[in-house]
C-alpha cells in the first residue's frame, strides 16, 4: 500500500502531486536537461539501426512514411539505461505515486516521420500490458511538441474505475483482447463537449507525467506530422504492483517475462524491471 505522508522532491511540489491525483496527469516544466535528451536521441538511433524483438511498425499500409516503436531496449542500449537509472525521471514518478519504491517496467519510444497520418488512438495504457497497481507513464518529446503535436488527455479519467479495450494503432498489427472485464472506450472525437480535456505545449525538457488509466490520444489524429516527432516513453511501477497476465493479446511480453523468472500473481522480481529508485536511499539505484 502506498504511504499516505507526502513526499517531497526537488523536482515535484506538493501542488503537483496533488494535481497528479486528481487529473491523472500533468505537465512538468524543465525535468530533463540536455544531456538526457541526447542520451534518448542516440537511443533511438541505435534502435532503429538494430531492432529489437519488440520493434513495431504500425504505419498504414498504403502509407510510405513510417510510425514505428520499440520497447524493452534499455538493457542492451547503454545510452537510455544511463538515461533511466541516473536522471532524476524515477524520483519524479516515485513522488507523484507517493511510494518508496520505483522499478523501471518498461521504455517505449516511438517515431512518427514526418508525413504520417498514423497515430494512437483514444486508450489508457492498461490493458496493453501485464501489470496492475500503481503504475504511471513518463512521456517526453526530443523535439518541441506543441499541442496540435503532442496528446490529449480526459482528465480525471484514471479515477472511472473502468477498464477499457485495447484499441488496435493500426489496421496492419492487430491487437484485441477480450472479456466482461473491459468495456469499449466512449466516442470522444464525437462529444468534445462531455470531457473535460487537458493538453500542452512541451518543449524538449518538459514531460508530460500520466496514470496507466488515464484515457489519451494522439491531439491531431489523421493529419500528416509536419516533421518527424521522436517521443519516449518510461513506464514505472509502485511498490503495489503485481504482474498478471492478461491473455492472449499480451501472450508474448508475458511469456517473456516469465521465461526471465517472473512469476504470475507476484510483485515484480525479474532483471529486466529492475529497481529505479528507492526513497530510502535518497537517490536513484545503480
Amino acid at each position: 500500500m502506498l504511504s499516505s505522508a507526502i513526499f517531497n522532491s526537488p523536482h515535484v511540489s506538493t501542488e503537483a502531486i496533488s494535481q497528479y491525483r486528481e487529473d491523472g496527469v500533468i505537465c512538468l516544466r524543465n525535468v530533463i536537461d540536455d544531456h538526457y535528451v541526447d542520451l534518448a536521441r542516440q537511443s533511438i538511433e541505435q534502435n532503429c539501426q538494430q531492432p529489437g524483438q519488440f520493434f513495431r511498425d504500425h504505419s498504414e499500409t498504403e502509407n510510405a512514411n513510417r510510425y514505428v516503436f520499440e520497447y524493452w531496449t534499455w538493457p542492451h542500449t547503454p545510452p537510455l539505461s544511463d538515461l533511466i537509472f541516473n536522471s532524476p525521471l524515477a524520483e519524479v514518478a516515485g513522488t507523484l505515486m507517493q511510494t518508496e519504491h520505483v522499478h523501471m517496467v518498461m521504455d517505449n519510444w516511438f517515431m512518427r516521420e514526418a508525413g504520417s497520418c498514423s497515430g494512437a488512438p483514444w486508450h489508457h495504457d492498461e490493458p496493453y500490458f501485464d501489470f496492475e497497481g500503481s503504475l504511471c507513464i513518463v512521456w517526453f518529446p526530443l523535439e518541441a511538441a506543441p499541442v496540435e503535436d503532442g496528446l490529449t488527455f480526459v482528465r480525471g479519467s484514471h479515477r472511472w474505475n473502468q477498464l477499457f479495450v485495447a484499441p488496435e494503432f493500426s489496421k496492419n498489427v492487430p491487437f484485441r483482447c477480450e472479456g466482461e472485464r473491459y468495456s469499449t472506450v466512449p466516442d470522444i472525437d464525437s462529444h468534445l463537449s462531455d470531457y473535460d480535456l487537458l493538453s500542452w505545449d512541451v518543449g524538449v525538457g518538459d514531460c508530460l507525467v500520466f496514470d496507466f488509466r488515464t484515457l489519451h490520444s494522439v491531439t491531431n489524429k489523421g493529419a500528416p506530422a509536419k516533421k518527424t516527432q521522436r517521443r519516449l516513453t518510461l513506464r514505472f511501477g509502485a511498490d503495489d504492483v503485481i504482474f498478471s497476465p492478461r491473455g492472449e493479446w499480451t501472450k508474448e511480453a508475458s511469456d517473456f517475462l516469465i521465461d526471465l523468472g517472473q512469476k504470475p500473481g507476484a510483485a515484480i522480481d525479474c532483471s529486466l524491471m529492475p529497481l529505479a529508485w528507492s526513497r530510502q536511499r535518497g537517490e536513484d539505484c545503480k
